[in-house]
């Protein structure tokens, strides 16, 4: 440092806030990443990687505004970069592999002015340019630019590339990926996963527990969709999770036909919610389910990492609706209500603002769905809360000797969560008990205790209607009387 005598300012780069710490609700996302972007991307395909800022996102899998091309950077973005709340931690498993994915032997002419020069194109492994007569590393440097979308070559040397240079490089093909690479696989001999089936690493690796499942700019394959619904439940044999999914917003254009394809299509899974269409925020065009993760994730948070209440009518960091295309899409409230009616959750514009509308799962239907534990969203999401958490919470006493004390030391423990719960208007009942009925010594003998627990979820106030009556009672004020 040179030497300083006075008063001096110096301006730095503005940086993104970070997401606050202790959030529960974590969403787990498949996709495409641009992992060629890292000098070294054999810890970034096929792996589950827990990121909490946009940087270490960035650095673990690397970054593009492209979208459509890198579909988890389209998660990065929304959870890290939006102008809400930036939230997280979200877990990416990325299946894009730049070492097969690739065209070998690609070429570019790029123009050295100030010692620097760009390749125009997003889709270049940074670890394999190489310049005639010259050394990466040695003689010049190579990054992508903030946006990912032009890798910069700098000379170290200076004048060591000259007026130009003609770079050759493997290209990345996210094209080449196939919904199946999405499912991905699980080898039994190798004991290897890729893909979806990666989910099931989570715990073991990460030590936290899923919570949302979502492949955005997948999920519209119904393939996608039932794979995510294949590992969404018992994972590990424990964990309970939901699926966010998409209706393909470019085969269904209209309200209707969106109705039409999710009925088609068979997206009506108690543990999924669907999305229709999508949204926009200046030239950058996002699926809903994402967005909707971003959301229940803040609002969890906000409540204590407790999932009972919607994410419906609650503000997006959007400009509008669209399709896969950008086309705007404009409908009401009414339009909206006919989606929720049949179990697709939308936006609408309320209060000066865009928010999400919708408080049902997939499987809601007006009029036909019944059971009080189907008809909103928050009833699932609480189920599978409790069920996590007595899971989480007691893993410790598995194994250990079990007397009368033991079984009413759980009852106490766990009624008194309950309480809590009830007492933040988080449940409206709660009640566990160890019955007879339920522990038949049989079971007794081998081990096995069976609690019941009987709770109410707090319902959501759907609609709030005034019901006005005119009265002729107020005339009499006219002649000085009293109503």
């Amino acid at each position: 440092m040179p030497y300083k005598h006075g008063v001096y300012g110096v301006s730095v780069p503005s940086q993104y806030q970070l997401p606050p710490e202790g959030v529960g609700t974590i969403p787990v996302y498949v996709g495409t990443a641009p992992a060629g972007q890292l000098a070294d991307f054999s810890g970034a395909v096929n792996k589950p990687i827990l990121v909490n800022s946009f940087d270490e996102a960035k650095a673990a899998v690397g970054y593009s505004d492209d979208f459509a091309n890198y579909t988890l950077c389209e998660a990065i973005d929304a959870h890290f970069r939006n102008g809400l709340q930036p939230i997280g931690p979200i877990i990416l498993i990325n299946v894009l592999n730049p070492a097969t994915h690739k065209t070998q032997d690609q070429t570019a002419h790029v123009v050295i002015a100030g010692g620097k020069g760009a390749i125009n194109n997003n889709k270049v492994v940074l670890n394999t340019i190489t310049v005639a007569g010259k050394v990466q590393g040695t003689d010049f440097k190579a990054y992508y630019s903030d946006d990912g979308s032009q890798v910069i070559l700098e000379e170290i040397v200076a004048g060591s590339l000259g007026a130009s240079v003609d770079p050759t490089f493997d290209e990345m093909k996210p094209d080449a990926i196939t919904a199946a690479e999405v499912i991905g696989t699980y080898n039994a001999e190798t004991d290897t996963r890729t893909g979806s089936y990666c989910i099931e690493l989570i715990y073991q690796l990460l030590n936290v527990i899923p919570t949302i499942l979502l492949a955005p700019g997948w999920t519209e394959d119904p393939t996608v969709e039932q794979a995510l619904l294949a590992r969404n439940l018992d994972i590990n044999g424990h964990w309970d999770t939901t699926v966010f999914a998409d209706l393909d917003a470019s085969a269904a254009g209209t309200v209707a036909a969106a109705q039409t394809w999710k009925t088609t299509n068979t997206y009506d899974s108690k543990y999924e919610k669907v999305f229709w269409p999508m949204a926009k925020k200046g030239a950058k065009v996002y699926h809903l389910s994402t967005l909707a993760a971003v959301i229940k994730q803040i609002i969890d948070y906000n409540n204590g990492n407790i999932p009972y209440e919607s994410p419906s009518n609650k503000q997006l960091d959007i400009t509008g609706l669209c399709l896969a295309d950008g086309t705007a899409v404009n409908f009401d409230e009414k339009q909206a209500n006919v989606l929720n009616s049949k179990g697709i959750t939308t936006c609408i514009f309320s209060g000066g603002k865009w928010v999400l509308w919708g408080p049902h799962m997939a499987n809601y239907e007006y009029g036909v769905t019944d059971k009080p534990e189907d008809v909103f969203d928050v009833s699932v999401w609480m189920e599978q809360y409790l069920n996590n958490d007595f899971q989480y919470r007691n893993m410790g006493i598995v194994d250990a000797p079990i007397d009368r004390r033991d079984i009413d030391y759980i009852l106490n423990n766990e009624q008194q969560r309950l309480n809590a719960l009830i007492a933040d208007g988080k449940l409206l009942y709660g009640k566990i008990e160890f019955r007879a009925s339920s522990n038949p010594t049989s079971d007794i003998i081998q081990g096995d205790f069976v609690f019941d627990s009987a709770v109410t979820y707090t319902p959501v106030g759907k609609s709030l209607t005034q019901q006005l009556q005119y009265t002729t009672a107020g005339i009499s004020t006219l002649t000085g009387g009293e109503a």
